[in-house]
């Protein structure tokens, strides 16, 4: 299947600022498509023309070729394209074929494998990482498959997203709600009896909520963890974690007991309120629950270990 190169980065700028490894991979990932698209210049004869493929670039949105894929930037991600493209010949990914005299290409046997690749990491993105670490946890067998080289390579691409940056900066001054390290700990979590994805996403999406001061979202996120977790510790409801669980101590209880009184009538009041005259809207001080939650979260890591 033909894959153009807006289908594989849709932006311009995310473009311009991978680096050449990635940038590359991208690219040897569209001159692989042509292979599936008859009649085309740049892939004949089972090679690829690079003076095609740089006139097709050049010529876009000039009246007789195709409109520029990039708009105003095209000309910068051409320049970019090139550079990717020296870079895969220097690597020995795009091997030049020294029977042509104009400058065509093989793909070698390690381009062939770096296509593969990330082709599986396509997959693993779209399945997301929770549930390819989770798959890993268990044997790898119901979606990563393959050889013990595969799932190795997919429990490096695992870490590797973990350890990404924030997709937006955290603003000056920000708090996460939920820290980075307890998401980890619930991200190691292994359980016959829970699948913590959803907790972990509900985290997640409160520490976005949060920091995008969406203050109601962060309220409503906050109830639907607490409705979420009793039967970690044995109860149907929240309520009865507070006022009945007795493996956390005194100083567990009473915070369950204030973390389900606050943050339940301020998510309620919020929720269920209809339009009025007059409104106030919610602030970071009436929704964080932080510490509340991390003593709640901090529990559940304990009695799962």
């Amino acid at each position: 299947m033909y894959r153009s190169l807006v289908s594989l980065v849709p932006k311009a700028d995310d473009l311009l600022n991978l680096d050449i490894a990635a940038l590359g991979t991208i690219l040897l990932t569209h001159l692989k498509s042509y292979e599936s698209q008859p009649g085309n210049s740049v892939y004949q004869n089972g090679l690829l023309s690079q003076g095609n493929f740089v006139r097709m670039q050049e010529t876009k949105g000039y009246g007789y070729g195709p409109q520029p894929e990039y708009g105003d930037k095209q000309t910068e991600v051409n320049q970019a394209l090139m550079e990717a493209w020296n870079w895969l010949e220097r690597e020995g990914i795009l091997i030049r074929d020294p029977k042509q005299s104009a400058p065509w290409f093989s793909i070698s046997r390690r381009g062939e494998e770096l296509i593969k690749q990330n082709a599986r990491e396509e997959q693993w993105e779209k399945l997301g990482v929770d549930v390819v670490k989770h798959d890993l946890l268990n044997g790898g067998i119901r979606f990563v498959g393959g050889t013990l080289e595969n799932r190795e390579a997919a429990m490096q691409w695992v870490r590797r997203q973990e350890n990404k940056p924030p997709k937006t900066p955290a603003k000056p001054g920000y708090m996460t709600l939920i820290s980075e390290s307890r998401l980890a700990e619930l991200r190691e979590l292994k359980s016959p009896d829970f699948d913590f994805r959803k907790l972990i996403r509900l985290c997640e999406e409160l520490n976005t909520a949060f920091q995008e001061e969406s203050y109601f979202a962060t309220a409503m996120l906050t109830r639907s963890l607490l409705d979420h977790v009793p039967p970690v510790f044995g109860f149907k409801t929240f309520s009865e974690v507070a006022n009945n669980y007795a493996g956390g101590g005194r100083s567990f209880k009473e915070t369950m007991q204030h973390l389900e009184s606050a943050a339940r009538k301020v998510a309620d009041a919020h929720l269920h309120m209809p339009i009025r005259k007059s409104e106030t809207l919610p602030t970071a001080q009436q929704v964080n629950c932080g510490q509340q939650l991390d003593m709640l979260l901090s529990e559940i890591v304990r009695i799962t270990k």
